[in-house]
C-alpha cells in the first residue's frame, strides 16, 4: 500500500508539474518552463519506477520516499529562494513568500497522508519540510546584506506568516498521521488476529506449538504453527534470530509452490500478544516415519506410489530453485484427501536452500553444525556448505525409499556424527538383502543411484526420478481399492483424526 500511495503522489505532482509546463508555454511571462518540464520527468520516472516492480525491500522504498519528497522540497526552496529576493528587491511585501509557505504547508500534510508512517517518524518528516523555509529565509539574509533593512521590515509578517501556516499545517498533519497510524494497526491486527480460532492444542516443541483451528469466517479446519513472543523475547538474539528466519522461510517457501503435495500455507503475521504465527492445512493421517514404524515396510508397488508423489512436490521445489535440505519420513505425511487415500504432502520448509539466497540459507544454523537429520543427510551437505543442489533432495528420497522398503534406515549408528560419517564413506547395503520382501530389480537399481556418493552420479531431477519410478516392472498395483481397505483396517476415520508430529516439533 506504501508503494502504491507513494507512486500516486508522485504520479500527481508529474501531472502538476506538467500544468505548469502548459501555463508557462501559453504565458511566456511567467518563466519557468525548463525547471517544471524537469520536475514532471523526474516525477514520472519516480511513477514508473514505483508501479513497475511489487517486491520492494523496505529501506528501497524508504529511500525513494525520501527522494521524491526531497526533490519537491528543494525545488519549491529554489524558488522559494528567487522569488523571496525579488520580493524583498522590489519592496512589495511578503505576497510571494506567502504563496510559497502555502506550498511547503501542503507539502507536509501530503507527506502524512501519502506516506504510512508511525508518529515518531511521520513528526520528523514534517519537521524537516517545515524547516525547509526557515532555511531559505536564513540564506536570503546571509546571501545578500544589501536587502537587510527590506528583510527587516518584512520580518513581522513573515513570522506571522510562519507561525500560522507551518504550525497550523504541521498539527494537522502529524494528526492525519497519527489517525492513519492507528487505523493501519487497528485493520492489521484485526485481519491477522481474528481469522483463526485455536481449538486444541495437537503438539509443541522447543519454541513452536501447533494448535487445530478453524477459519471463524469459512469455517475451514487448519493447522496454525506459533511461535511463541515470550520464549523468544528470553532468549539471546542470535538464537532468537535464525528461529525467526526459519520460520518465515518456511512459511514464504511453501506459499511460493502449487504442486498438490505440498502442504498448503493459508496464512501468515503476528498475533495481538506478539506470537508469530502460520496457518496450513489441517492433515488427517500419519507420516512416513509412522507408517512404517507402527505397520512395518510397505510393498514395492505403494513405495512407487508413495515416492512418485514426494517427486512431484520436489519437482515442483526444485524448479522454483528451492533445495528442501531436510528430506525424511517425519516430513512426508500420508494423508485422506476427500476421497483420495494415500495422498503425500511435503511439510516443513524450515532449511530450504532458494537459488538466489543460498549463502543466507546456510547460516540458519549455528556455526560448525550441519542442517538437516542425519539419518538422510546427502554426503555434500556434510563436506560443504554452499554448492548444495536439488540432488542433495534426491539422496534423501533415497533414504526414505529405502526406509518404506526395508524398515531399516541406510546406516545406523550411534551418534549424529558417526551417521554422517557412514554416509560420506560408506557403501549402503542393497534394500534387497535387507527385507524378506520382494523388491523389483529395477526399483533397487534406482534407489541405489538415488544413494550415489557423487551427486552427479544421482538422477539429475525429481522429474528424472519419477519417469523412472513409473517404469518399475510391478506385479501388481497399489489401487484405489487396496488403498481403501488398508486404511479401513488401520486407519478408519475416527483414528485417523491426527495431525503428523513433526508439524509440531520442526519450530
Amino acid at each position: 500500500m506504501a508503494r502504491i500511495l507513494l507512486g500516486v503522489f508522485a504520479g500527481a505532482m508529474s501531472a502538476g508539474f506538467a500544468l505548469l509546463v502548459a501555463y508557462d508555454l501559453l504565458s511566456p511571462a511567467a518563466g519557468g518552463a525548463l525547471g517544471h518540464a524537469a520536475m514532471a520527468v523526474l516525477m514520472a520516472g519516480a511513477t514508473a519506477l514505483l508501479f513497475a516492480r511489487q517486491d520492494w525491500p523496505l529501506w528501497q522504498l524508504r529511500a525513494v520516499e525520501i527522494a521524491v519528497f526531497a526533490t519537491v522540497a528543494a525545488y519549491i526552496a529554489a524558488q522559494a529562494y528567487g522569488l523571496g529576493v525579488a520580493d524583498l528587491q522590489a519592496g512589495s511585501g511578503s505576497a510571494a513568500w506567502y504563496h510559497n509557505l502555502l506550498r511547503f504547508t501542503l507539502l507536509m500534510v501530503a507527506y502524512a497522508v501519502f506516506v504510512p508512517n508511525s508518529v515518531a517518524r511521520a513528526a520528523a518528516g514534517v519537521a524537516a519540510i517545515g524547516l525547509t523555509p526557515l532555511l531559505v529565509a536564513w540564506l536570503i539574509r546571509i546571501r545578500h546584506p544589501e536587502l537587510q533593512a527590506a528583510f527587516e521590515a518584512a520580518a513581522p509578517a513573515r513570522v506571522f506568516d510562519n507561525v500560522l501556516l507551518l504550525g497550523a499545517g504541521a498539527i494537522v498533519a502529524v494528526a492525519a498521521a497519527a489517525v492513519i497510524d492507528r487505523y493501519l494497526v487497528v485493520a492489521y491486527e484485526s485481519r491477522r488476529t481474528t481469522f483463526y480460532e485455536l481449538h486444541e492444542l495437537i503438539g509443541s516443541g522447543g519454541m513452536g506449538e501447533v494448535w487445530k483451528a478453524s477459519h471463524r469466517t469459512l469455517a475451514r479446519p487448519a493447522a496454525v504453527k506459533l511461535i511463541r513472543g515470550d520464549k523468544l523475547d528470553a532468549a539471546d538474539r542470535a538464537g532468537a534470530r535464525q528461529i525467526l528466519q526459519r520460520f518465515e522461510r518456511e512459511a514464504l517457501a511453501a506459499a511460493r509452490l502449487r504442486s498438490p503435495h505440498t502442504v498448503a500455507i493459508y496464512d501468515a503475521g503476528v498475533t495481538g500478544d506478539g506470537h508469530f504465527f502460520y496457518a496450513m492445512e489441517y492433515l488427517e493421517g500419519l507420516d512416513l516415519e509412522n507408517l512404517v514404524g507402527r505397520f512395518g515396510p510397505v510393498p514395492a508397488e505403494r513405495a512407487v506410489h508413495l515416492l512418485m508423489q514426494a517427486c512431484d512436490s520436489l519437482a515442483d521445489a526444485h524448479e522454483h530453485g528451492m533445495t528442501h535440505r531436510d528430506i525424511k519420513p517425519a516430513n512426508l505425511h500420508l494423508s485422506r484427501r476427500g476421497p483420495g487415500l494415500d495422498f503425500v504432502k511435503l511439510l516443513d520448509f524450515g532449511l530450504v536452500q532458494t537459488r538466489e539466497r543460498a549463502e543466507d540459507s546456510t547460516q540458519l544454523t549455528a556455526e560448525g553444525t550441519t542442517s538437516g537429520t542425519p539419518a538422510y543427510m546427502a554426503p555434500e551437505m556434510a563436506v560443504r556448505r554452499n554448492g548444495v543442489d536439488g540432488r542433495a533432495d534426491i539422496y534423501a528420497l533415497g533414504c526414505v525409499a529405502y526406509w518404506l522398503l526395508t524398515g531399516t534406515r541406510v546406516f545406523e549408528a550411534e551418534t549424529g556424527l558417526a551417521l554422517i560419517v557412514e554416509h560420506v564413506k560408506t557403501a549402503p547395503v542393497p534394500p534387497s538383502r535387507r527385507t524378506e520382501l520382494p523388491i523389483p530389480a529395477e526399483l533397487e537399481r534406482i534407489v541405489m543411484k538415488c544413494l550415489e556418493k557423487d551427486p552427479a552420479d544421482r538422477f539429475a531431477n525429481a522429474r528424472e526420478l519419477a519417469v523412472a519410478l513409473a517404469a518399475v516392472p510391478l506385479q501388481t498395483s497399489w489401487n484405489a481399492p487396496r488403498a481403501d481397505q488398508w486404511w479401513q483396517l488401520h486407519m478408519p476415520p475416527a483414528a485417523a483424526r491426527s495431525i503428523d508430529s513433526a508439524l509440531a516439533t520442526s519450530a
